[in-house]
């Protein structure tokens, strides 16, 4: 005997319906303007692509345009070390900054409400219409020189190579030092969303794991390492792969730079494609790795 399915009537059907047509726009938008351009860019990446006619011809050639960036490209193998090279510091100094100002900002203390609205206001104006206004010579010169060479000093206010050259260091361990002193004003810039995230998770871990620990006699290091590390362990997991897209997506990404140079100016979409590409597959297994190996050494140790 065959059950006769029951047919939605009523609220039920109509607040189906609403669901349609709320998700509707959002499919139509995904698909004109996410899908279809992605698998565009793929192709673009495997063919030769010429313009002739207001028409887009394009050949395939297979892998031919990953052979020229990588063998025939001057400059892609080292925008590519930059950018990867650049997580390896940039990554920690976000994070535990975040952590460190999430934590100062969830203290009571007068004023707490605008501290916060501070070190949230880079990212509002870094999305806004005010970043297009802040082009000009004076409003982007740096606020830290990084280095000075024979045509002159260049840069801001202040020459960490010419401070960290009194210290007698080698030249590498110097330029290493100041560049990453002249690069805290950019990671204390990009911290907004990070402390908002950590912020979240601090105001929920509960107030009686303290109110113990200080039963037990802990101090605040042991407060901070035993109770609250281990308890954003999964908001840090967010924030780490925030940080990380954040990062290899930036627009001074030297790879990025390389890659919409070359189909903005010279509309060569075949090897930027193929360059950002590549670089999507080495990022994804350099996050791969990054997560793997805080999963296997803090994760666990924490669960």
């Amino acid at each position: 005997m065959k059950i006769k399915k029951r047919k939605k009537r009523g609220i039920e059907a109509m607040q189906q319906r609403y669901g349609y047509i709320f998700v509707g726009h959002w499919v139509f938008g995904l698909i004109v303007f996410f899908l279809v351009p992605l698998i565009s860019s793929v192709w673009y990446s495997f063919s030769d692509i010429q313009f002739g006619g207001g028409v887009v011809n394009s050949d395939f050639v297979g892998i031919d345009n990953f052979n020229q960036i990588l063998s025939k490209d001057p400059n892609y193998l080292n925008n590519l070390r930059d950018a990867l090279g650049s997580i390896f510091y940039s990554l920690p100094i976000i994070v535990s900054l975040s952590l460190i100002l999430a934590v100062v900002l969830n203290q009571k203390f007068v004023g707490r409400t605008a501290a916060r609205a501070i070190f949230f206001l880079p990212v509002i104006i870094a999305s806004s219409v005010i970043m297009i206004h802040m082009s000009g010579p004076y409003v982007n010169a740096p606020l830290f020189t990084v280095s000075s060479g024979e045509e002159g000093t260049y840069g801001g206010l202040i020459d960490f190579t010419s401070i960290l050259s009194g210290l007698n260091l080698p030249t590498q361990i110097n330029d290493m030092l100041a560049s990453l002193l002249g690069n805290i004003f950019g990671l204390i810039w990009s911290c907004g969303v990070q402390t908002i995230l950590f912020l979240a998770g601090l105001q929920s871990i509960q107030a009686s794991f303290y109110e113990v620990s200080k039963i037990e006699g802990a101090n605040k290091w042991e407060e901070f390492w035993f109770i609250t590390v281990p308890m954003l362990r999964h908001v840090m997991t967010l924030v780490i792969i925030y940080t990380m897209i954040e990062l290899f997506t930036a627009v001074d990404s030297p790879v990025m730079s390389q890659a919409y140079t070359l189909m903005q100016e010279k509309q060569i979409y075949d090897k930027s494609s193929a360059m950002l590409w590549l670089y999507f597959l080495i990022v994804c297994a350099v996050m791969c790795l990054v997560l793997w190996i805080y999963n296997r050494y803090c994760l666990k140790k924490w669960d």
